[in-house]
């Protein structure tokens, strides 16, 4: 609550009028509120300018995407969308009107660990899927450090990253079968997997479109250089219910009991 009121400065000026100032007492203090926004869930407080420009920054990047720099990463062909496969580097000029398989002006480049922009952007994209998926945020090291075996895969669409993948290579004792509708491991068995998919995403408003599949055929033929992966020697880490719907219809199997299985590593 706020009271106002004038007060008399005790000088008088040569016309003999009194000067008043106007004082301001300040009662108690005015209550946040906490809101979640409809379209990207994240909650913040109305009113506090670090929160706004936070949830204005994750709004933007949740639905559309990052920003993305036409000179980040290493532009990749999808054999199975157009039956070539190749790396060119993005600053060469040919990289501009190869033949990607994708919808003109799409592409999907790799990550290059030496290049600190790529990785540091590629990181502000995970936090916001970590942070939508409740995943860690500690498991980066396989694709963004130099020397690693791992890979990370973003699909570029009108100057914006507006998905990712990032996968890693397996050793067997870390594979294994999932029962799709019951999410319970299958004991007793060791499948043989080479790759797994640590993390996969497309931001809300490009979902539907064909983007998950391109990023998971990059990664099968390009991870490992020159050798592609079968779609099942593929393994998923701990599938989200969006991610189970993926996963069955990529490279699910079914068992002779009727039941589908998901090839998964722990």
């Amino acid at each position: 609550m706020a009271i106002y009121r004038s007060r008399k400065v005790g000088k008088r000026n040569s016309n003999n009028e009194t000067k008043y100032v106007q004082s301001k007492l300040q009662f108690g203090k005015k209550e946040s509120k906490i809101v979640k926004c409809p379209k990207c869930e994240m909650t913040y407080t109305l009113g506090s300018i670090d929160d706004k420009n936070a949830h204005d920054k994750y709004h933007d990047l949740h639905l559309k995407g990052r920003k993305w720099s036409n000179r980040w990463g290493s532009l990749v062909r999808i054999p199975t969308l157009s039956n070539i496969a190749e790396i060119t580097p993005p600053s060469s000029s040919r990289a501009s009107v190869l033949t990607t398989g994708l919808p003109i002006g799409d592409k999907v480049v790799m990550i290059q660990p030496d290049n600190a922009n790529e990785v540091k952007a590629t990181l502000e994209i995970l936090e916001i899927v970590n942070n939508e998926l409740n995943a860690p945020h500690d498991e980066n090291d396989f694709w963004s450090l130099p020397n690693e075996s791992g890979r990370a895969f973003v699909y570029i669409k009108n100057d914006r990253a507006v998905g990712v993948i990032t996968i890693e290579t397996l050793e067997k004792e870390r594979c294994r079968w999932m029962v799709y509708s019951s999410k319970s491991i299958v004991a007793n068995i060791r499948p043989n997997f080479i790759l797994g998919i640590s993390r996969i995403w497309v931001c809300k408003t490009e979902r539907c479109h064909g983007i998950a599949s391109a990023l998971l055929e990059a990664a099968r033929n390009h991870t490992i250089y020159g050798k592609p992966v079968e779609k099942w020697e593929i393994a998923w880490s701990q599938p989200t219910e969006s991610g189970g719907k993926l996963a069955s219809k990529y490279n699910g199997v079914t068992h002779k009991s009727g039941k589908l299985l998901l090839p998964c590593y722990i």
